[in-house]
């Protein structure tokens, strides 16, 4: 479990455009649990996954791993080529991602026969092609694609949480749903906990168990899948409640 106890911190300090961006924010995770943190602009949804992410500390409250450790911990950035490095190949970007199977991934590596074949069966799995273009630029793809490399780092790293910012900003809808159910089947058989931030209502009825609502830093509302209805309508009529 992941625990935020009493959590505050502030922007712009001693100023008079000081920003609460989180006030007194109590929460608990849970592995095998997808939870997904909307709210409006400023709510605090990035600043509670840097937070998370130990990118930001917090002026009050503390944040428990419990039995995890920050090292557990994998971001994904709303911006897909921050979660890649476009001039390296495609194989070049997942060869790294291996190190949490016991590898210390270094360029000896790429020449080997058993960590090519890891790679190239997690491409598979999409069923795309992208195994036989393992040598071609990820800048040379599209957006969606890129997101497959970035979903297939994901799977291939196995974290044991994985804290993702509007991960599906920039997808249609052909890709975002594909990639995500993809996602879902691989963090239900592995118990990876995951909290997401999205804008998009429609992806939460499939993919979440959990919905956590920000306002104004706070929290406002807290529902799982078991007792509250995770439609888009739902979601609206429960924003436009506490607007």
């Amino acid at each position: 479990m992941l625990e935020l106890k009493n959590i505050h911190i502030s922007f712009n300090k001693n100023t008079d455009n000081k920003i609460d961006a989180l006030d007194n924010v109590n929460l608990e995770f849970h592995e095998h649990q997808w939870s997904y943190i909307i709210g409006g602009n400023g709510s605090g949804k990035s600043t509670l996954l840097k937070i998370i992410n130990k990118e930001l500390i917090p002026d009050k409250g503390e944040l428990k791993f419990n039995s995890y450790k920050p090292t557990d911990v994998m971001f994904i950035d709303q911006t897909t080529i921050k979660n890649l490095v476009p001039s390296m190949t495609i194989y070049e970007n997942l060869i790294f991602a291996l190190k949490n199977i016991g590898m210390n991934p270094n360029f000896r590596l790429f020449q080997n026969k058993n960590y090519k074949e890891i790679v190239i069966d997690k491409l598979k799995e999409f069923n795309i092609g992208l195994e036989k273009r393992i040598n071609e630029q990820v800048k040379f793809l599209s957006g969606g694609e890129q997101q497959i490399i970035v979903a297939s780092r994901i799977m291939l790293s196995n974290p044991r949480i994985l804290l993702m910012d509007e991960f599906t900003s920039s997808l249609d809808q052909k890709w975002a749903p594909f990639i995500l159910e993809k996602l879902k089947k691989f963090i239900t058989v592995n118990n990876i906990m995951v909290i997401a931030v999205t804008h998009d209502y429609s992806q939460i009825q499939n993919i979440g168990d959990r919905l956590i609502m920000l306002k104004n830093g706070k929290v406002f509302a807290d529902k799982k899948k078991e007792n509250f209805d995770f439609t888009t309508q739902s979601i609206l009529n429960l924003f436009y409640e506490y607007e």
